[in-house]
């Protein structure tokens, strides 16, 4: 039979797990376990459950370690860690199908809400196990309740779990940061910073500016902004700057009059009067054309704007825009307006890559299982396996990645459990790069890199920002690499 003891990673356990201290390696030096489940809320606790595992291959060579998330917004709220412990446990339940298991739970790491939730699950029936305490004093004791009165506590379905968690949490949220804002997931210290900016910002009518690679949820976040703010009843329009064409730019952002150019066979409001009263997005504004940027700054300075054929007429709407491009250099080397740039660029707001944010590729990940589940009448989980698969991919797509990644999951998975075999990732994930190395040698400072370097700028239309990222190097250190290039070829 196998022996296989869940537990929470706690502050304690952090501490000195060099030294082999703390309340789960001191359980291990006492009682064997085929397999350990660290059950974590937080993403920082993500790298102490990896010491741990270290130290285990190490120390316990038989001891298989895998990770669990239970992610909650507030983890002293019973009314969000208990389904969330429930869905974790689910989640291991179905891992270990069909073997023959000996549980133990440690009730000694994380919180005392999460104490007082192991034992709800196992009085209620959710898993069969034993509880342990342990301490420096007395070691590790089993807990044992007699209790005639002990409350019968109905088993939850996995759907109900997951369901009432989403609907607690998305309560939490909602109370913490206003309208709307769950729908910017995320638990990483980078988004909640990007949600208080927004927060903070949507009330004030100042242009924003949002900078993030493409698939970030760029669009998402403007609107947010949009419907906490003071327009909130008035409209959002949204408009990609990089599809209109340099011809049709003023028809389409301050309208015509019928008949003021061939084909104008009505009148049509541009995108500036339809946002009258609103917001306007105009995402991708780097990608606006040189002639059409100098156009803007009277809308900018005077809110007020001739369709073709008519008259002037005044509109009042507050400006947001985005690009995955760097402004600040394309004001630099002028194709980007400086004069513009400083009108749009007020308040600035960074969304990270999804490959930064750790745990919250998982959040993501269920809440779009979770969605095709209520759309498609059968809910799925992920497996540990699959989960462990989805946080090893980069996602150069970001959440727009990863949602179709997800969503053929769905479709490729037979059963209720989706595991690695039906996560479908790019072929080029993955993929070992074989380097040959000459009997001459190479110069790598000054022909592979430098060469690497034009073939980036090349791709990315000399967008430096955008090729250091391609090379995996800090935007500084492409431009001063740059520079030192510049000067040879001088």
């Amino acid at each position: 039979m196998k022996k296989i003891l869940l537990t929470f990673a706690g502050n304690t356990d952090c501490k000195n797990i060099e030294t082999g201290e703390g309340p789960i390696l001191d359980i291990l030096k006492e009682l064997y376990f085929d397999k350990l489940y660290i059950l974590y809320d937080q993403v920082r606790y993500i790298r102490c459950a990896s010491k741990i595992k270290q130290f285990c291959e190490k120390k316990y060579p038989g001891l298989v370690v895998c990770y669990q998330v239970a992610m909650v917004a507030n983890p002293t709220d019973y009314n969000l860690v208990y389904p969330a412990m429930v869905g974790a446990v689910k989640n291991i339940l179905r891992e270990e199908q069909g073997e023959e298991v000996s549980w133990t739970i440690s009730v000694t790491s994380g919180t005392p809400v999460m104490h007082a939730c192991w034992v709800l699950l196992v009085q209620g029936g959710v898993l069969d196990a034993r509880l342990i305490q342990s301490s420096r004093e007395e070691g590790v004791k089993v807990i044992s309740f007699s209790l005639d009165d002990f409350p019968t506590i109905t088993t939850p379905r996995q759907n109900k779990v997951l369901l009432t968690l989403a609907e607690r949490e998305n309560k939490v949220l909602r109370g913490r940061l206003g309208k709307g804002w769950e729908e910017l997931i995320g638990e990483d210290p980078s988004v909640l910073e990007a949600k208080k900016k927004l927060t903070l910002y949507s009330e004030y009518d100042l242009p924003v500016f949002i900078h993030g690679e493409s698939g970030t949820g760029k669009e998402v976040a403007a609107n947010l902004l949009h419907i906490n703010s003071p327009r909130r009843n008035g409209p959002f329009i949204a408009v990609n700057c990089g599809t209109i064409s340099e011809t049709l730019f003023e028809s389409e952002f301050f309208g015509h009059k019928k008949g003021s150019f061939t084909g104008s066979s009505t009148d049509r409001d541009g995108f500036f009067v339809q946002a009258d009263k609103g917001t306007i997005f105009l995402d991708e504004i780097g990608d606006l054309a040189p002639s059409n940027q100098v156009k803007f700054l009277r809308v900018l300075d005077q809110m007020t704007i001739r369709p073709l054929g008519g008259k002037e007429r005044k509109v009042d709407v507050r400006i947001v825009t985005a690009s995955h491009r760097d402004l600040e250099e394309m004001k630099d080397t002028g194709s980007f307006r400086e004069d513009l740039y400083y009108r749009l660029v007020q308040l600035e707001v960074g969304l990270p890559p999804l490959r930064d944010r750790g745990a919250d590729i998982i959040l993501l990940a269920r809440h779009f299982l979770d969605a095709y589940g209520s759309r498609y009448k059968r809910s799925k989980a992920f497996s540990p396996a699959g989960e462990k698969k989805l946080l090893e991919h980069k996602y150069p797509g970001n959440v727009r990645e990863l949602q179709k990644i997800v969503r053929l999951a769905y479709i490729n998975s037979t059963g209720d459990t989706i595991g690695p075999e039906d996560i479908l990732l790019p072929a080029t994930a993955g993929r070992e790069l074989k380097v040959e190395i000459p009997e001459k040698g190479i110069d790598l400072m000054n022909e592979v890199i430098p060469a690497y370097m034009r073939a980036a700028l090349a791709k990315t239309g000399d967008n430096a920002a955008a090729a250091a990222r391609l090379l995996g190097m800090k935007p500084h250190t492409f431009r001063a690499r740059l520079r030192k290039l510049i000067e040879k070829v001088k």
